[in-house]
């Protein structure tokens, strides 16, 4: 045998398992080609592409016809509007692969990230891998990622859900995207219909379906920030976190696991804070006073009850003055968010 045939068998034997990997499409045809190249050009190649277009009325849907006519290894699903979660619950009982990945359709992923992640999924044993996310405006982030070392960290499902519910530090993992999961941990219906901040629910359930997850510490994953769309702005959507965390509750409590239900009690309690601060910064903070005032009430009132449990954890320093601020005077909270954003502007 050729030195030539050994490389080959090689990577046979090391790329023998396939990763499926699901993106939900809607209306990014300024980025799709983008996201779906970076996945092409994987140096694992045994892969499975399944793109499912959610009704896009631009040229998204086309665009994912032309790369299935391309390649082979691609499939797409065609269906009517129903959002995220729906998109990415059709793709799973689809599935083929031994491991499962999620790339959102305006990012993209590194060229080894598969390879690097599926060789740490089994030389560890884990059921899911994570690796650290790069937030881009499209640039060159060749230069920042040096810093990063690949170390990797080990955690039992009860250490990564501390991390999860934010128990210990303040690191948001709550993503689907820049991960590696078994196929095992995967359920059908894995996301909650017509909610957003799925992401929330869909990820507590394969932590609590994992013994072991393993982080890398590199940012394999780009998450593309577009800066034109960033404008701050709040609907009734927002109070989706309200009813995603008490779903939370509700599996915590099917588990039955005291500890977990009261980190995510405490979780939910926290989101009375996130939801002041998301229309206290917002330009139009006034009108969103008037507009949402009852549910303001209700928020600032359950905030005030809950605010010494909340105070008694870890959070940041800024947060707790955040928090004390709001619970003295939200109105004047209110106008200091707006003056300090208008004036970093």
């Amino acid at each position: 045998m050729y030195v030539g045939d050994i490389e080959v068998e090689m990577k046979e034997n090391m790329q023998k398992d396939k990763v499926s990997i699901i993106i939900p499409v809607y209306n990014v045809e300024q980025y799709l080609e983008r996201c779906i190249n970076s996945v092409l050009n994987q140096t694992y190649t045994n892969i499975e592409i399944i793109l499912v277009d959610d009704g896009s009325t631009d040229n998204s849907g086309a665009i994912c016809d032309k790369y299935k006519d391309m390649d082979n290894r691609i499939d797409v699903i065609h269906k009517k509007n129903g959002g995220l979660s729906s998109a990415r619950n059709i793709a799973i009982p689809l599935i083929k692969g031994t491991y499962v990945v999620f790339v959102d359709s305006d990012d993209w992923i590194d060229s080894d990230m598969i390879t690097d992640m599926v060789k740490i999924i089994k030389e560890y044993d884990a059921d899911i891998v994570s690796c650290e996310v790069v937030r881009t405006t499209g640039v060159d982030n060749n230069d920042y990622k040096k810093k990063y070392d690949k170390s990797i960290t080990t955690y039992t499902k009860d250490e990564y859900l501390q991390i999860y519910f934010k128990i210990k530090g303040n690191k948001t993992i709550y993503y689907a995207h820049s991960k590696i999961y078994k196929k095992e941990v995967i359920e059908e219906n894995l996301y909650p219909i017509g909610l957003t901040s799925e992401d929330v629910v869909g990820t507590l359930k394969t932590i609590l379906n994992s013994n072991k997850i393993v982080n890398v510490n590199y940012p394999y994953y780009n998450y593309y920030i577009n800066i034109n769309s960033i404008t701050g702005s709040f609907s009734e959507k927002d109070f989706d976190l309200l009813d995603i965390w008490d779903e939370v509750i509700d599996i915590c409590k099917k588990n039955d696991n005291s500890a977990y239900v009261n980190y995510a009690k405490l979780n939910r309690n926290r989101i009375n804070y996130t939801l002041l601060m998301r229309m206290a910064i917002n330009l139009k903070y006034k009108d969103i006073d008037k507009l949402y005032k009852d549910k303001k009430i209700q928020l600032l009132n359950n905030l005030k009850k809950n605010k010494k449990e909340i105070l008694n954890n870890k959070l940041p320093l800024s947060r707790k003055i955040t928090i004390q601020m709001i619970c003295l005077n939200y109105r004047l909270s209110c106008w200091l968010f707006y003056a300090l954003g208008k004036r970093g502007k």
